[in-house]
């Protein structure tokens, strides 16, 4: 286990590090929170889901090429999105939920373009 001083996807506290538990052949992920020092500190833990992705919930998104990933993985929206570009690529969309789609996609370029206020920059 390697220290580390991170912001919890799950809670936004500071974790200590991150715990693998392996149940049957799947692997989950714990984000350790631990508080004072020595047998009176306070320990508590965070689920982060899979240490790969959601096995059977992607497979309800197998049309949009989705696979579902647990908050540790940092690059997940990253690949949601290519996922999604690729299905508008390769579907036949009616003009109502292409239009939608646009605007959506219009939206999130003008969230990206603005700079970054303080409290989201990251270290």
């Amino acid at each position: 286990m390697v220290a580390v001083e991170r912001a919890c996807p799950r809670c936004g506290s500071k974790y200590n590090w991150i715990e693998r538990h392996k149940r049957g052949d799947r692997i989950y992920l714990y984000a350790v929170h631990k508080e004072g020092r020595g047998k009176n500190a306070k320990r508590w833990k965070c689920y982060l889901g899979p240490s790969d992705s959601y096995v059977y919930v992607s497979k309800t998104h197998t049309q949009e090429g989705l696979r579902l990933k647990g908050l540790a993985d940092i690059d997940r929206a990253l690949e949601y999105l290519d996922a999604l570009i690729n299905y508008v690529e390769t579907v036949e969309l009616d003009g109502s939920v292409r239009a939608r789609l646009a605007e959506k996609f219009k939206r999130l370029a003008e969230v990206l373009a603005r700079e970054p206020r303080a409290e989201e920059e990251q270290p």
